[in-house]
């Protein structure tokens, strides 16, 4: 059977390239190991248009925002689910310098856009912190990774298009301009394999730094109608259930919940939250982040029919829809890969390896 690409890998990055490439009128074949965790199955999903302690913006933003909306929608209806809920986000000020500096950027409009209303003390929000008052934002929102995945699941069976088992990359034939992998022929493959790229030898060279999450469920006594962000998140996503995270460890990349992780997370979300929870849940997960915190896309320096899609870390719900649509013009129409992604800006690292 002939197809135009083989898609390995089922989390975020590639059930969306998946997805993607068969509403362009691709014809795909998704391999899927069902036995190995994803991270996705463990993150937060939410999008939000600034980073970082100092809160600045991300990276691409005003590219960013305006093309995930329309891509969720899209494949909204497409799929018949419903996965993008819209939220505002509560940012409480922690100094006074703080709170000065946002006052002046809400007449900015590069920032401006993206925030909804500067909160005075004497405004402040009830539930959380937030003696200095904050300011609530907007664009912000999630996506529900997890019926993302479940729809674009259904979505590849009624398309023909998943095989729900490992591709083993030794059995992989390699010609000029395809691949051949048992009775599948393709002009691409695009390994979408989040942090098990790592096993790829194919891939093996590119510089991906992989991070343990740990995330907890909540109930709440009252529900939050919007996201909290400060030094944790606390994203409402059900009623009176919210997720509160996340941790970052670099050493220990097992997917086991800790107590460290528990406590940790506890230990700021008493410090955050002014409102009565019990926690419900803990899950953990591995994000594929990269060594420059960028994303790793673009055609292996030797073998023309390898691509690789991965290291979305994360920020994987905002990056993924408009790269995905960068990295097709890239593959189909020869349009230039950005810069800061495309994996050309580590080929010295596997010509110093080969």
């Amino acid at each position: 059977m002939h197809y135009d690409y083989l898609v390995v890998g089922r989390g975020l990055a590639g059930s969306l390239l998946s997805y993607f490439l068969i509403r362009n009128g691709r014809r795909v074949i998704v391999y899927d190991h069902t036995e190995q965790p994803k991270a996705s199955n463990a993150a937060a999903g939410i999008f939000n248009p600034f980073t970082g302690r100092k809160l600045v913006k991300t990276w691409m933003a005003d590219d960013l925002f305006p093309f995930l909306v329309d891509f969720y929608h899209k494949l909204e209806q497409d799929l018949e689910i419903k996965v993008m809920h819209k939220m505002p986000m509560y940012r409480p000020f922690l100094t006074l310098q703080e709170q000065n500096d946002w006052g002046a950027k809400i007449h900015d409009l590069a920032y401006s856009q993206y925030i909804d209303s500067i909160v005075g003390p004497e405004e402040r929000i009830s539930e959380v912190a937030n003696p200095l008052g904050g300011m609530m934002l907007q664009q912000c929102g999630f996506v529900d990774i997890g019926a993302l995945i479940e729809g674009v699941k259904r979505y590849l069976i009624q398309n023909n298009s998943l095989q729900q088992q490992p591709l083993s990359i030794k059995d992989l034939e390699l010609e000029q301009d395809y691949v051949v992998y048992g009775q599948h022929r393709a002009a691409r493959i695009v390994f979408c394999e989040g942090p098990w790229l790592e096993m790829n030898h194919y891939f093996n060279w590119l510089p991906l730094r992989p991070v343990k999450g740990e995330i907890l469920e909540v109930e709440l006594r009252d529900p939050l109608s919007f996201i909290v962000n400060r030094g944790i998140f606390i994203l409402p996503v059900n009623g009176r259930i919210s997720l509160v995270g996340a941790t970052f460890d670099h050493q220990n990349l097992d997917w086991s919940i800790t107590e460290a992780a528990r406590d940790q997370l506890e230990v700021k979300l008493k410090k955050l939250l002014k409102i009565p929870y019990k926690i419900i849940g803990q899950r953990a997960g591995i994000r594929p982040a990269s060594a420059d915190r960028r994303p790793l896309i673009g055609i292996h320096p030797e073998f023309e029919p390898l691509a690789v899609f991965n290291g979305l870390g994360t920020k994987g719900v905002s990056l993924a829809p408009y790269l995905i649509y960068r990295f097709f013009e890239f593959i189909e129409k020869g349009e230039p890969l950005i810069p800061e992604v495309s994996i050309s800006r580590y080929f010295s690292l596997y010509y110093s390896k080969n």
